[in-house]
């Protein structure tokens, strides 16, 4: 691989890992509900099944290139329904600071989640198709790649949680609006996945 690659490679993967997505914007909101401690099994969730993903995507990118047009249909039906979930999830959400006792989502939610997030999955396949496999038929390169790729997407997680608690007060202070931009960020992202 060379170095121009490596570059286009570092910059597709970090821009869509900080992008919106459902788990960046998950991330901020749990966050900003719960507060960061509350919010680490949830996060680390989402990174077990980023990885998880990501090492899937390894396994079967050949495979998928070859029959991508029939499966990425129903992938993306599959994570618009997702995505309008967690929408309408986050938009119904109480204020933080109310009385009764609000529990993040479980280590097993957030991580059984990744496996109806179109966005890693894509992400996964199109960097391991675009970038990866072209350039070695190593599975040890490819795999080493795909946990590169799983620690950067939990990178962009990260700074979006790391958001959520630094403008909690903020957030909290305005938190039904939040949570309706949150919301409708969230089906924006549904609706550009369908076009």
């Amino acid at each position: 691989m060379s170095l121009s690659i490596a570059g286009a490679f570092l910059a597709y993967t970090f821009i869509t890992a900080l992008t919106p997505g459902p788990n960046n914007i998950l991330a901020l909101s749990c966050v900003h509900t719960h507060g960061f401690h509350k919010s680490l099994r949830p996060l680390a969730g989402m990174g077990a099944g980023f990885l998880i993903i990501m090492l899937l995507c390894a396994l079967f990118t050949v495979a998928i290139t070859r029959t991508l047009p029939s499966v990425t249909h129903w992938l993306t039906w599959l994570g618009v329904i997702y995505i309008l979930w967690l929408a309408l999830k986050i938009a119904r959400s109480q204020p933080a600071n109310n009385t009764r006792s609000d529990v993040p989502l479980s280590f097993r939610t957030s991580f059984l989640l990744q496996f109806a997030n179109v966005k890693i999955i894509l992400y996964g396949v199109t960097a391991l198709s675009t970038f990866v496999i072209p350039y070695t038929s190593s599975q040890v390169w490819i795999i080493l790649i795909s946990v590169l790729l799983a620690l950067i997407g939990v990178f962009g997680n990260l700074c979006w949680a790391a958001a959520g608690h630094l403008f909690q007060a903020l957030l909290r202070q305005h938190d039904r609006l939040v949570n309706r931009i949150l919301a409708g960020a969230l089906v924006l992202v549904a609706v550009d996945m369908l076009l």
